[in-house]
């Protein structure tokens, strides 16, 4: 009798036993296998133009080892949320991106230790024509003007420069080089949050500027654009350091002095009816000035 009132006692401690258990299962960050596993069923549900967005955002390098298709360049470092429809959110240990807490869930499921939702914007301003990806394909003129005379900066293929640490952005091979060594290039910068931007890297000379005209651009209501340094490495710098100025239809549409300091920085403008060339000016403003980024987007 005394050995069996002993074991019923060891009951409730086996109940706290499994309860500690389950807690701690519950709470425990994802392992390489997890996130093998959900893998090939994220892809699955990965569409085309459907962001994938992981909260913590600590986890997202995780998922992108273990997902690389999931996260196309154009889409991970991409300029802002407003140009898509729908994001597809990888939360776990209870999280969820703040960026996405606003949008409603379409539908939702549990796969292992995380939930995958797809999120719907309604609200969403979709991309028309993308300047960034123009100027990777080739569709684009560049010139560097000085006292109202344009000269052709050529393309070529050279080696990829990096700056290393605390060194300069990557310079890509593939550029569009101008006088004086200048160049116009697409690469990626960091932003005020430390997070990857693709954009078209702007060297403008001491004096005069490069200019960069695109034709055929499908009509859109507005022109939407950023601009900015590597913010770690320009973060301290509070002047105007760059002017980029948008002309459209043989008029300016906006002027936009970017200051390193605020980081990733919006602007936009109204776009005047039969405008299909764009061009964008951009002049040096403080000597020297780190190498600026911007992208645009008609939308």
């Amino acid at each position: 009798m005394r050995r069996l009132s002993s074991l019923l006692a060891l009951v409730p401690l086996l109940g706290l036993g499994e309860l500690a258990l389950h807690q701690y299962f519950a709470h425990r960050a994802p392992d390489a296998a997890d996130y093998a596993a959900l893998a090939p069923e994220l892809l699955k549900l990965k569409q085309r133009g459907v962001p994938v967005v992981v909260a913590p955002d600590w986890a997202e390098p995780l998922l992108r080892q273990a997902a690389p298709e999931a996260f196309p360049l154009n889409e991970l470092a991409r300029a802002d949320d407003q140009a898509f429809t729908a994001f597809l959110e990888v939360s776990l240990l209870g999280d969820s991106a703040p960026e996405l807490a606003k949008l409603p869930i379409e539908t939702q499921q549990q796969l292992g230790p995380f939930r995958v939702a797809r999120r719907r914007n309604s609200v969403a301003q979709p991309t028309v024509f993308d300047f960034v990806t123009a100027v990777e394909q080739g569709r684009v003129e560049v010139w560097s003007e000085f006292e109202a005379q344009r000269s052709d900066c050529t393309f070529v293929e050279k080696r990829t420069e990096t700056g290393g640490l605390h060194g300069h952005v990557a310079y890509p091979a593939r550029r569009y080089e101008c006088d004086n060594g200048r160049f116009v290039a697409v690469t990626l910068i960091d932003d005020q949050d430390y997070r990857a931007r693709r954009c078209i890297l702007v060297q403008p000379p001491d004096s005069g500027s490069v200019v960069l005209r695109f034709d055929a651009v499908p009509a859109s209501a507005r022109l939407v654009g950023f601009i900015g340094a590597s913010y770690f490495l320009e973060r301290d710098h509070g002047e105007p350091q760059v002017s980029l100025t948008l002309r459209a239809a043989e008029q300016s549409l906006v002027r936009h002095d970017a200051v390193a300091a605020q980081g990733w920085a919006r602007f936009e403008a109204p776009r005047p009816p039969d405008s299909a060339s764009i061009e964008v000016r951009l002049e040096r403003l403080t000597r020297p000035s780190a190498d600026f980024c911007f992208a645009l987007e008609a939308r």
